[in-house]
């Protein structure tokens, strides 16, 4: 063949492998279809949960009576049998229900429901197009274990949820820093953000350190419980009046018992922490107390609040 033939179809191939890599290169990105980052960069550990049904657990021991964030992402199945952390029978653009087929659908991690409720414990909020969820656990020595459950219609082996592990004690949380910190007083006063967290977004609150809410000196309150001794030992959650004691979230009403946002279990430390949904308008906080009986509160001790973006 002839040398300046050759010489052509070479620099052809040539140009052809560019554009071809130049085109390669121009592909768009994946596109992230409304999930969030699946595993945060602060995660200690994380897992890949199947819809096949078997249990897998965590390489991370959770310590004893510490706390931990957990981050369920992503849905499994197909149309109306699809299923996330905690909602299933849901097809484009349906809402998803919690309990599917006469099963309570979702992610299992092996605890019951706590203050007094029937079930597992459940992830945190109503259905979430994004599939993302939350829940608050503490450690209890040992790996959590996780499991999916459906209704039996999901189809085999059609994908996974990942659900990561961030540490929040002991202090200070894996998380990055508060998007506002405040001081609340343990009176009947009410004391709100200057920012408005943004409709639907899910934050993690956190409520640190106790006040005088009673007389003689005696008696103590956190977050979350009253008149408790050093050990916790005389702790109440809902007392006098049939007020549950507390900080209350977005709400102020002391005849209402139990208040609809709840901090968890007693902690020795008095840090707390609460997952919040976004409305939109800034969050506000007042201390519960009996009606009648912030006389003899403390005037100056004051609960810190702090708002995180949920990772």
């Amino acid at each position: 063949m002839n040398k300046n033939i050759l010489a052509r179809i070479s620099k052809t191939s040539a140009l052809l492998g560019l554009v071809l890599s130049l085109l390669a290169c121009a592909q768009p990105s994946p596109v992230n279809l409304g999930i969030a980052d699946a595993v945060p960069a602060l995660a200690i550990d994380s897992v890949k949960v199947s819809a096949t049904g078997e249990t897998v657990a965590f390489k991370t021991s959770l310590a004893n009576g510490e706390l931990y964030l957990l981050k369920a992402s992503g849905a499994v199945g197909a149309g109306a049998n699809t299923v996330d952390a905690e909602f299933g029978g849901f097809g484009a653009g349906a809402a998803g229900a919690d309990v599917v087929g006469g099963v309570d659908v979702g992610l299992d991690v092996g605890r019951p429901a706590l203050r007094g409720a029937s079930g597992r414990m459940k992830w945190f909020g109503g259905y979430r197009p994004d599939h993302v969820y939350y829940m608050l656990v503490t450690g209890e020595g040992k790996p959590l274990t996780l499991k999916l459950i459906t209704s039996g219609t999901t189809p085999a082996a059609s994908g996974a949820l990942t659900v990561a592990l961030i540490r929040l004690s002991p202090a200070p949380p894996a998380l990055a820093k508060p998007l506002e910190t405040l001081a609340v007083p343990v009176l009947e006063t009410k004391t709100s953000t200057t920012m408005a967290p943004a409709q639907s977004s899910i934050y993690l609150l956190q409520c640190a350190g106790q006040g005088k809410v009673g007389g003689g000196g005696l008696g103590m309150g956190d977050a979350e419980y009253m008149d408790y001794r050093a050990d916790g030992t005389g702790k109440e959650d809902i007392g006098d009046g049939n007020t549950d004691y507390g900080l209350g979230v977005d709400e102020a009403d002391l005849s209402k018992s139990p208040r609809k946002n709840w901090w968890g279990p007693w902690r020795q430390d008095h840090i707390y922490y609460l997952l919040y949904t976004g409305t939109g308008n800034p969050i506000t906080f007042m201390y519960y107390d009996v009606k009648g009986g912030y006389g003899d509160n403390s005037k100056t001790d004051k609960l810190t609040v702090s708002v995180f973006a949920a990772p």
